[in-house]
């Protein structure tokens, strides 16, 4: 059936400080050899450690959740040393997994030289997304210059409990249109739940007779989930109803055919494949 069914049709602070650190590498290779200044020394960043080294959200008192959100402070310790002893700055940024530029949290500390530093900094963690945060520790001078980059991974979990089906809308039969009749087009609809909220599901995923997968969507039918779907059909967003529309032709075979889903959230965790027979007549 899969050969026979067609698709239908936050943190500027972080990048510019990136950028401070390429642009001073540049110039660092453009030097000309001889006894290094020491006002050109940049702060360098050691022994970096945090407390808690890990989260479970389970764990967090309901007070601290609002807004699908969870509100944690993270105590962060790091050593700053500098040859000519002008450290200025400390800068600390909390990244999510999925490798967005937007930060958990971030803090700038006020250096007055070498030392060790320890210092809080609040966290916002959405209660969906759990997996490997990064935090990244960077240190200028009062010129500006950023030493190395001290990088720990903070591991946030939460409940192991995996995504649901509710329900399947999908029809048992199909009948072909007619030679030269234009396609039928089959919205398949399932709606699905997660412990741990409905931002939690990964993705939805359907094979066709063993061939795929495909993806449901719940995207409000503005995005692409299948190369060669132009969109999902779905209806509205993030209402945990998760959509993909084929197309059956007169030319389509005639027979059964068996449609698998299952749905996996952020963590990793399967729900239950459930499958559904399909008549083409």
């Amino acid at each position: 059936m899969v050969n026979s069914l067609i698709p239908h049709a936050r943190s500027s602070l972080l990048a510019t400080m990136v950028a401070v650190i390429a642009i001073s590498s540049m110039s660092a290779c453009d030097s000309a050899p001889g006894a290094r200044d020491l006002q050109e020394s940049a702060p360098v960043v050691s022994g970096l450690s945090f407390t808690p080294g890990s989260i479970s959200l389970d764990a967090i008192p309901p007070e601290d959740i609002s807004g699908g959100s969870a509100t944690v402070s993270l105590q962060v310790v790091a050593t700053v040393t500098d040859e000519d002893d002008d450290a200025s700055s400390l800068y600390i940024f909390v990244l999510p997994p999925d490798g967005t530029s937007d930060t958990a949290g971030e803090k700038t500390v006020a250096l007055s030289g070498d030392g060790r530093i320890t210092t809080q900094v609040e966290l916002t963690i959405p209660t969906a997304e759990v997996g490997v945060y990064t935090v990244k520790v960077y240190a200028s001078d009062v010129l500006g210059q950023l030493g190395n980059q001290a990088t720990g991974s903070l591991e946030i979990t939460a409940s192991s409990e995996p995504p649901v089906i509710d329900s399947i809308d999908i029809p048992a039969t199909i009948v072909r249109p007619g030679v030269g009749q234009p396609p039928v087009q089959i919205p398949i609809v399932l709606t699905a739940s997660d412990p741990d909220g409905l931002a939690n599901i990964l993705r939805v995923e359907m094979l066709v007779n063993g061939s795929g997968p495909l993806f449901l969507c719940d995207d409000g039918n503005v995005g692409i989930c299948n190369v060669g779907f132009p969109t999902s059909g779905d209806l509205t967003a993030a209402d945990g109803n998760f959509t993909i529309t084929i197309q059956l032709s007169s030319d389509n075979a005639e027979g059964q055919n068996t449609f698998a889903f299952k749905v996996i959230d952020r963590s990793g965790l399967e729900s239950a494949t459930e499958e559904r027979i399909v008549e083409v007549q």
